[in-house]
């Protein structure tokens, strides 16, 4: 099945920001729910020693996506602490203040950060989780050249898929959301409104979902991507992590050692 590019609701600037809002609440609770990004955990921890960095700059963040549950991974499983920043080009504020209050390890920054234009002063290793579909071909290559250019590792992490059984499961996320949103904290009435009563959330998770399917790169092309960019002792690697019923897409680089 080949890539689409199409669009998807959250993106657009003309989606309300309370709805962006609520729909990255329920794509949190899920992550936090599934855990589903813990195979990549020694991935990632190898990625950061060989940047010789313990500090991510995490671009396009949603509500803090599975950061709350990775940094506890970290420190429980490998015994190594991690300090995060979260962003976003549409910051979930009242998300990253829950994701930091409840890990001390997790911090954001409130004002606006495109994935594609990373402030210079932004130092640390750069991740994407469940968003580098959202950008073409072109943007997707702007983003890994220049985290490369700056020596700078980077990772992007794709729970989306375009395989029938990862569309079928999303097909089952409004499901899902139905039955967490009422553990969704804090309480807001709009959460039950737009989840009960006119359910856009529930609907966006399904047609977003589909449509993050669709438009996501395969390992394959993701480390082809890489090889274009010709970035001298850079090291890039590309693979599947799985975890359950969704495997998870990984690309990671980061720069060679020099002795």
């Amino acid at each position: 099945m080949r890539r689409f590019e199409l669009f998807e609701i959250h993106d657009h600037r003309w989606c309300p920001a309370i709805l962006r809002n609520l729909f990255t609440d329920a794509l949190q609770a899920i992550w936090m729910m599934f855990d589903s990004y813990r195979p990549i955990v020694p991935l990632l921890r190898q990625a950061l020693e060989e940047s010789g960095t313990n500090h991510v700059i995490d671009l396009c963040s949603g509500a803090g996506g599975p950061w709350l549950q990775l940094a506890r991974n970290f420190e429980e499983e490998q015994a190594y602490k991690i300090t995060v920043l979260l962003t976003d080009l549409h910051p979930n504020t009242e998300g990253f203040e829950r994701a930091s209050s409840e890990c001390k390890y997790v911090n954001f920054y409130a004002q606006p950060v495109s994935a594609l234009e990373v402030p210079a002063h932004f130092s640390g290793f750069r991740t994407i989780f469940s968003s580098f579909h959202h950008f073409s071909p072109n943007d997707a290559r702007r983003i890994l050249c220049d985290a490369a250019t700056h020596r700078q590792g980077i990772a992007i992490f794709e729970g989306a898929k375009r395989d029938m059984r990862v569309m079928l499961a999303i097909c089952f996320l409004p499901m899902v959301a139905l039955l967490i949103t009422p553990a969704i904290r804090p309480f807001r009435w709009p959460r039950i409104i737009w989840t009960y009563v006119i359910p856009l959330v529930p609907f966006m998770l399904w047609f977003d979902g589909l449509m993050s399917c669709l438009r996501a790169y395969s390992k394959d092309e993701l480390f082809q991507m890489s090889k274009r960019l010709r970035v001298k002792d850079y090291h890039w690697q590309a693979g599947t992590k799985r975890n359950g019923f969704v495997p998870i897409t990984y690309l990671i680089g980061y720069p060679k050692r020099t002795e």
